[in-house]
């Protein structure tokens, strides 16, 4: 084995991941509330850190197959898509630093609450199961390096809460919506 091959770090270690609420107001880079069209500038005080969460990607993308003749048969000649998509599956774990942060706004999307009445006292359903925010995502690698960093406009929601002694774990599902502002950057 090569010198090389032992210094050569690969993969994604830990996702530090925040997200910025629809409607929320935020100064960075310019007074705006976030939603699709408006993103937040990163140095915005306005993110709620949501700690390392370990997220899983799956591609939602549909295709058919477009196939011609031939001689003695059909063939594949290409693929068609009909849509582009994709989906983020993390987990909040127990412990994690996201516990305080994610609690209170888990717990409202999983009641259905109105982001803007999830104080202390709410009404169950009486908003959206589905949380639209900003996300925001920085990838270390082993030696803190970060590797890459992206920003999604989502639609999140609560699939799973324990309310037991494992009240902050929490599953959780972000259905990437298109936006202009989603953007990726490899460091």
């Amino acid at each position: 084995m090569s010198a090389s091959a032992l210094t050569t770090v690969r993969g994604v270690y830990a996702i530090q991941t925040l997200i910025f609420p629809e409607g929320s107001a935020f100064t960075v880079p310019s007074a705006a509330n976030a939603s699709v069209s408006s993103k937040p500038g990163a140095a915005d005080t306005g993110w709620l850190n949501w700690g390392n969460i370990p997220w899983s990607y799956e591609n939602t993308s549909k295709t058919e197959d477009y196939l011609a003749p031939q001689p003695g048969a059909y063939v594949l000649t290409d693929k068609i898509v009909l849509s582009i998509g994709g989906k983020l599956t993390g987990k909040v774990q127990k412990n994690s630093a996201a516990v305080l942060g994610l609690s209170r706004a888990a717990i409202a999307a999983g009641a259905g609450v109105l982001p803007s009445t999830a104080t202390t006292v709410y009404n169950p359903l009486s908003g959206s199961p589905v949380l639209k925010a900003w996300l925001h995502l920085q990838m270390y690698n082993v030696n803190n390096v970060l590797v890459d960093t992206l920003d999604l406009w989502c639609a999140l929601m609560l699939s799973k809460q324990n309310f037991d002694d494992k009240v902050s774990e929490a599953d959780i599902t972000a259905d990437i919506l298109y936006s202009t502002l989603n953007v990726g950057t490899l460091a």
